[in-house]
C-alpha cells in the first residue's frame, strides 16, 4: 500500500526550465576584512533582477565580482559565494512573495502552493546561480532537470538532486571571472597588505553609497 508521502511527491507538478530573455547584470561585491585573503563577505546587488522577476521575466542572470584582491582559495570561495547567494536569494524570494502583484519569474519558479519552498527554493537559487556563473556560455546541457519532482517517493532523492546541482555550481564558481575595483582594492590593503592590481579595470564607476555605508559590517548581504 502507498504511503502518504508518495502520493504527495507523485502530485507535485513537474518544474519546466524557463525561456530565458534579456541579460541583467547582477553586481556582487566581494568586501576584505583585513589582511588575510581569506576574509571577506559579500553584498549583493539584486535590485534590477528582483524588479524584472516582479514582472513576471525570467531574465538571464549574470554575475558581475567586484573585488579588490584576487589572491584567495577559489574552492572556499566558491562555497561561501553558493551559501550568502543562496540566502540572500531566499530573502529576496520573500520580499518579492510580500509586495508581488503578479508575475512569474525566477522569484517564483516552482514555488507554487501545495509545493515545498524551502527544498525548491533552494534548488531555483542554485539554478539561477549556475546560469548566472556561466556568463553567456551554453548551459543547458548542465542544467539539472528536476526529476525529483515527479513520481519521487524519497525526500533523499530530492536532496540528492540538490546536492548534485550543488557541485556543478561550485564548479562554475570556482572558474568566475571576478575584476578589481580600485575603491575596494583600497579598502582591502588599507593595512598596507601587498596585493596584486593584475585585472585591474581603469574605467570603474566609484561604488554604490549602499556598498560604501556597509564596507565595514563583516555579514553578507543584499540590496533590491
Amino acid at each position: 500500500m502507498r504511503g502518504l508521502k508518495d502520493r504527495i511527491w507523485d502530485n507535485i507538478p513537474s518544474v519546466k526550465m524557463p525561456t530565458l530573455g534579456k541579460t541583467v547584470d547582477i553586481p556582487v561585491y566581494v568586501i576584505h576584512n583585513s589582511p588575510d585573503p581569506e576574509d571577506y563577505f559579500f553584498i549583493f546587488d539584486f535590485e534590477q533582477f528582483v524588479e524584472r522577476s516582479r514582472s513576471g521575466m525570467f531574465v538571464r542572470p549574470r554575475l558581475k565580482v567586484w573585488a579588490g584582491r584576487s589572491d584567495f582559495a577559489r574552492g572556499a570561495f566558491a562555497r561561501q559565494f553558493r551559501e550568502s547567494f543562496s540566502h540572500e536569494f531566499e530573502q529576496a524570494r520573500q520580499a518579492n512573495a510580500k509586495g508581488r502583484e503578479g508575475g512569474s519569474g525566477w522569484l517564483d519558479w516552482g514555488l507554487a502552493a501545495g509545493s515545498i519552498p524551502e527544498a525548491i527554493g533552494v534548488f531555483a537559487a542554485y539554478v539561477v546561480l549556475l546560469v548566472a556563473s556561466s556568463a553567456g556560455k551554453v548551459v543547458w546541457t548542465a542544467l539539472p532537470i528536476p526529476r525529483f519532482l515527479r513520481g519521487k517517493s524519497d525526500a533523499e532523492k530530492m536532496e540528492s538532486q540538490i546536492i548534485e546541482t550543488q557541485s556543478k555550481v561550485d564548479a562554475a564558481l570556482a572558474g568566475l571571472e571576478i575584476t578589481l575595483h580600485d575603491d575596494l582594492h583600497k579598502h582591502a590593503t588599507r593595512s598596507g597588505a601587498k596585493v596584486s592590481t593584475t585585472g585591474m579595470t581603469k574605467d570603474d564607476w566609484p561604488l554604490p553609497a549602499f556598498v560604501t555605508d556597509h564596507l565595514t559590517d563583516r555579514t553578507s548581504t543584499s540590496w533590491w
